[in-house]
This record gives structure tokens, sequence and C-alpha cells, in this order.
């Protein structure tokens, strides 16, 4: 205790003394906690008097003893306000590393918590998420980082990634690469801006990925959501009433469900978030884009492992991606033009992502030169 450390030795009277006190002002805290939650019974003392009194009455042997505790008690309350402050009180707490200004255009749980595109990686001081868009290619970069020896942790539903906050997933350094279709969710409780993610996605045409996503889930049938009756369901009859999943990747940014509407504004801040946050990839272009996506998480594509792996998704045959046979929509008939109708948003979305892809090839060849140099800054964020 912290009287003993200054030369005081108190008598075991004092001693006994000073545990009731203790006693009395856990009680005290204990009535006080109960006072935030609004539940503090009106008959009962307050801590402020129960803590006077034990002053009057126990002057010498109590004082220290209350500061102590007192001063612990400003710290646990502080712990409590950082957790439950909002991601922009959060950033306030926890200076940008760039500097940058809190930005409206991109949703906040990317701005705080995900190092900027135009910032070299840094694998040892951030951790990679990929966010995993339903038959988009993510099963396919699930089985090669596997392959590698990467560790993988999937936090596919909200409460595994509450759960994985809990335990200090990012924190704990046990984990190389994180998939999630949570992108939001995720990032904004398993990072913060001690701990960054580094935001991976791969896309694929909304249309091709709708289409795909009807077959698939009439033989799927290790997956949850698998659906035999829609065997007996015409795609077009599909498309005009059990399919509920439009406009997916703008709602999922947005932290809207499937019945939820998509709007404008969720398309320009998905944009705007996605370009500065987001590392993209293209499922047409898989093996390049997996190749980029090995640079951020720092990856030696010449070290053995690495190489076996590569060759075996991305070498000759017919064996490199995760496929599944099924008639083609053709572009221009009527169940792609109403499919290309109730997904307005992703489309342009996705047109936009086309664009980034470009833009981007520059920037991730830019990122070998900038941990040559030893310089973290490869482009400037508009």
């Amino acid at each position: 205790m912290t009287m003993a450390n200054n030369g005081y030795r108190p008598s075991r009277k004092q001693k006994s003394i000073a545990a009731a006190i203790i006693g009395a002002c856990l009680i005290a805290t204990a009535l006080d906690g109960l006072s935030l939650l609004g539940r503090e019974d009106e008959s009962s003392p307050s801590p402020d008097h129960m803590r006077r009194s034990l002053l009057q009455k126990f002057p010498e042997e109590s004082r220290k003893v209350l500061e102590e505790l007192e001063q612990q008690r400003k710290e646990e309350r502080g712990q409590r306000k950082q957790l439950s402050s909002s991601p922009e009180q959060r950033e306030q707490e926890f200076p940008m590393e760039d500097g940058a200004a809190v930005d409206d255009s991109i949703y906040p749980w990317a701005h705080g918590n995900l190092r900027p595109v135009a910032r070299a990686p840094e694998p040892e001081r951030e951790t990679a998420m990929f966010w995993h868009i339903p038959k988009s290619g993510g099963s396919t970069a699930k089985a090669i980082y596997r392959c590698m020896g990467k560790n993988i942790d999937i936090e596919s539903q909200p409460a595994s990634i509450l759960r994985a906050e809990k335990d200090g997933l990012v924190a704990s350094g046990k984990v190389d690469v994180i998939f999630s279709s949570f992108p939001n969710m995720a990032a904004e409780h398993l990072f913060d801006p001690v701990h960054k993610g580094r935001m991976l996605a791969m896309f694929r045409h909304p249309v091709d990925r709708l289409v795909s996503k009807f077959y698939y889930l009439q033989i799927a049938t290790w997956e949850k959501t698998y659906r035999p009756e829609w065997k007996n369901i015409d795609i077009l009859d599909w498309i005009k009433g059990a399919n509920m999943d439009n406009d997916h990747m703008v709602k999922k940014l947005a932290g809207k469900l499937q019945r939820d509407t998509a709007t404008e504004t969720d398309l320009q801040r998905a944009k705007t978030t996605i370009k500065r946050r987001f590392v993209v990839g293209l499922m047409q272009h898989m093996e390049e884009s997996t190749r980029r996506f090995n640079t951020v998480i720092g990856i030696d594509e010449e070290e053995k492992t690495a190489r076996r792996c590569m060759d075996r998704y991305f070498g000759k045959g017919d064996k490199k991606q995760n496929t599944n046979s099924h008639p083609k929509v053709e572009k221009g008939s009527p169940a792609w033009d109403l499919l290309a109708q109730k997904n307005s948003l992703d489309i342009r979305l996705y047109e936009y992502v086309l664009e980034l892809f470009e833009e981007q090839r520059d920037i991730i060849g830019s990122y070998a030169t900038a941990a040559a140099s030893g310089s973290e800054v490869v482009a400037e964020e508009e």
C-alpha cells in the first residue's frame, strides 16, 4: 500500500480500520456505479456523504487509502468512457498517423481504423483483412493463403466478430489475414487507431455474382444457405420474387440489411471509402489481383512454399479456381436486364472499381520502392 511505501507502519488496529474503510469505499463506489445507470435507491446515503463521514472519523488512517481508491475510480471511468466513445471521439484521442482530419466523405470505421492506400504497407504494424463478397473469389483466396501457411481467421458473423474483439484477436498478433463478410463491423470492432487494418477485396460484376449464387446454392449442401428448392424455379421468377440480395456491396459498406434501401449517398461514400482505404482486386484478373495482395501482406513469391502455391492455383491446367458450371445468362436477356435494374448502384460501384484497379497498378508497384527508400507515403490522397 502507499502508506507503507512512504515509511508509515500501521498498527494491527489501524490495519483493521483501513480494511473496514476499503470495504465501505467499495460499497460507495458500487453505489456510484449504480447511480450512473440510474438505479440508485433514493433512501441510500450518497457516495460523497459516506466518504466525508469516513474522513471525519478516521482522518489519518483513511486519507491515503481514499485518495488511492479515488484515483483508481477515475482511471476506470476514463477507460469506460474510451470504450463507449464514438469512432470520431476515439480518433481525437488517438491522432491520425498522417495528421488527416476526419473526412465525412468516407465511413468513420474506415477513416480511423484502416491504413490508407496512399501509404506503403508495413506488415509488422498492420493486419490484412479481406472483405469476402459472396461468389467473388473469396474462397479461392482463403485456399491460397492457407496453402502458403498463413494464419487465417474467418469472422463471418457479427457474434464471432464481437468475440474476436473481446479476445483481442488483432492485438495478439496471431493472425495474418482476417476474412469477413461484414467489412464495416469488422473494421470498427477488430481494429483501432493503434492496431490498424489493411483492407483487401475481390470484386465481380454484380449480375454475374448473383447468377452464380442462384445456381451454386441449389447444389451447395455444405452451405447453411443451401436452397434446393431453387432448382424448380426459373431464374427470372427468382429475380422477381425470392432474391432479396440486391445492391449487396453498397448496403454492406453502409451497414444496411438486405431489406433496406441503398441510396445515392451510400454509393458516393462507398466509392470514396474504397478509393482511399481498399486495395482492390478483380475476379477476372485473379492472378494479378492475388499478386497485388501478396505485396501488401508482405509475401515473398520467390519463397518455395509461396511459389508452389501460386503455381498450384495459377499454373497450367483447369484446377486454378473454385468454379461451378451453370447456364449462362446473356447480357440483354430479360433476366440480365432485370438483375441490372435491381442492382444499379452496385453496378456503378463495380464500374468505378474497374477504374481503381487500373489506377492502383502504379501505386502497388511503388510500394516496393517506398519500402527500399524508407518512405511511407507513395501517393497523395485526393
